[in-house]
């Protein structure tokens, strides 16, 4: 949806500027470097910000994301009662986002995952993130950002790319609103970005000269007087010298007014300036991607390293729509004692939630704009290749266990046991209507059992695997397809992995409608035909259904 705005009826803006002035770092987690390279560097600065007094008169920014910090604690543990402390009283400020993710290729859910994952790991660490959309190099921003941010209790966006096109209204200040009324108030950065105020002078002459040139652009652009000056930049360590710089500045600003502050501080006072100053405020509606003319634009990294975009659109959907569906229908449908640490070690409830916490941090971690849009390094798209895949791994075997769960199938009882005499199929609808009609269905013929790890006394029943079966499903018509023989793998928390040969039947069945996000099970038998297959006909619907364990039910 393309920008639109309506300019508000302007009233005078006083002459002089407040100028907030925020210490940080943009901290792109991996980009000319790979994540680990980078931390390197990272661990230098925390340790160099953590060797002072905590000063809450003097704080430091981390970039408005919280994986910085996991990133150093994992090398640093032993200094985290000293990062907690920093945190505590804002002399360090980090978050509200897990990652600094692109705004326009994730999913909503993902960017409302992204905050609630940032909002954890700060909460561990006993503080709280400043209530700033912080969005500072973002390559483009949502329409339905104001939602989020209201819905995370934020008043106030910050942006830079994305905005102030040839047709966007003018000023630093203005008013965003989502098509359902919700609106936040955006600040806009000057067109250098959030490295307008790096590398202050010290020298007077040096700073008046400085000053002339930020105070030009920083008056013109100035709604409600408030404003803001960014000492930082890409991979930037705190200035050394900043308490002199500053002092340089507020000798030359006179009678504008320097203040150092934190990001929270800045937002209280720009919010206080919209207050006063609402008709100088213009409006804006719709997605911000096009800030042509006013600085650079990356828009075309929508194309880059495509195929990674489409393996990160299937590990959300892995997370969104299977494991954790399946997982809520476990805690419904299952036992008391599924949601509880089992005695014999089966992954249950109790374990899931964490699990599927630490699935979303995997999946967010290949969400960084440089990340996800494919404009970093080969040893980036790589080190994101493995984090895709580990999350489709993971929301495999959470799914897995769901569905357990759901069925009351429990794993180690099935080991013990020989094969089913009859063997179930489970259909399963993963929707949220109902569906019924014609799918495709796996049914698993047992041929023989393959031994895994150290000789055992149990055997199982060979069938003759000269012999094809034809299989049939319980009120169930089916028009068989392909068979190929394969090996399938059962696994308990008790056992080594057993193995059986199996000859994979393709079939399309008629089945009545599943309910929404619901299951039902089939019981399957297997004979020599008479005649070869069954032939039956009947619109396409497309539920879908997955193999269960042959003991499942």
């Amino acid at each position: 949806m393309p920008i639109i705005w309506s300019t508000m009826n302007h009233k005078a803006v006083p002459n002089s500027l407040q100028v907030c002035l925020v210490a940080h770092t943009h901290w792109d987690r991996e980009w000319y470097h790979s994540a680990p390279r980078f931390r390197q560097r990272l661990v230098a600065l925390v340790d160099a910000l953590l060797k002072q007094k905590p000063n809450a008169d003097k704080p430091f920014l981390l970039d408005g994301q919280t994986v910085v910090l996991e990133d150093y604690l994992t090398v640093r543990p032993e200094r985290t009662a000293e990062l907690r402390e920093h945190l505590h009283i804002g002399a360090i400020e980090a978050g509200p986002w897990y990652v600094l993710a692109d705004g326009l290729i994730p999913s909503g859910e993902a960017i409302v995952r992204n905050l609630l994952t940032g909002r954890r790991v700060l909460r561990r660490l006993n503080a709280f993130a400043p209530q700033v959309a912080y969005c500072p190099d973002t390559f483009g921003h949502p329409a339905a950002l104001p939602i989020i941010a209201n819905g995370f209790g934020f008043p106030l966006a910050i942006v830079w790319r994305g905005l102030r096109s040839a047709r966007s209204p003018g000023g630093d200040v203005m008013r965003w609103r989502a098509l359902n009324g919700e609106s936040v108030i955006v600040y806009h950065l000057p067109p250098d970005g959030y490295e307008f105020g790096s590398s202050l002078p010290v020298d007077a002459g040096a700073a008046q000269k400085r000053w002339n040139e930020l105070r030009a652009l920083l008056l013109a652009r100035s709604n409600v007087g408030v404003t803001l000056l960014a000492n930082g930049a890409d991979h930037h360590a705190k200035q050394p010298d900043l308490d002199a710089a500053i002092a340089a500045m507020r000798e030359v600003a006179t009678p504008d007014v320097v203040v150092r502050t934190s990001l929270s501080g800045f937002a209280k006072r720009l919010l206080s300036a919209v207050d006063v100053h609402r008709d100088a405020i213009p409006e804006i509606q719709g997605e911000l991607r096009n800030s042509y003319g006013y600085t650079w634009t990356l828009n075309g990294t929508f194309g880059t390293r495509a195929a990674q975009k489409r393996a990160n659109a299937r590990a959300e959907r892995a997370l969104l729509r299977d494991a954790e569906p399946w997982t809520v229908l476990a805690w419904l449908h299952g036992s008391v004692a599924s949601r509880e640490v089992a005695d014999d070690a089966s992954l249950t409830l109790a374990q899931m939630p964490s699990l599927l916490d630490v699935a979303w941090r995997t999946l967010l971690r290949a969400h960084p704009h440089d990340t996800l849009c494919g404009c970093s390094i080969d040893d980036v798209a790589r080190a994101m290749d493995g984090r895709l895949a580990s999350t489709m791994t993971q929301a495999a075997g959470l799914r897995s266990a769901a569905l357990n769960g759901a069925l009351g199938h429990n794993a180690v009882a099935a080991r013990a046991r020989p094969i089913a005499d009859v063997p179930m199929v489970v259909i399963r609808n993963r929707t949220a209507r109902w569906r019924g009609g014609v799918a495709e269905l796996c049914l698993d013929e047992t041929l023989r059992d393959e031994l895994v790890g150290p000789l055992r006394a149990e055997t199982r029943p060979a069938i003759d695997e000269g012999v094809v079966r034809s299989p049939s499903v319980a009120a169930t018509t089916l028009q068989l397809g392909k068979t190929n023989v394969v090996r399938r793998r059962r696994e308990s928390p008790q056992h080594y992995p057993d193995n059986d040969l199996v000859r994979a039947h393709y079939a399309l069945g008629w089945v009545a409608p599943v309910p929404p996000l619901g299951i039902s099970t089939r019981a399957i038998s297997f004979a020599v035909p008479n005649v070869s297959g069954f032939i039956s006909s009947g619109p396409l619907a497309g539920s879908e259904f997955a193999n269960a364990p042959q003991n499942a039910a």
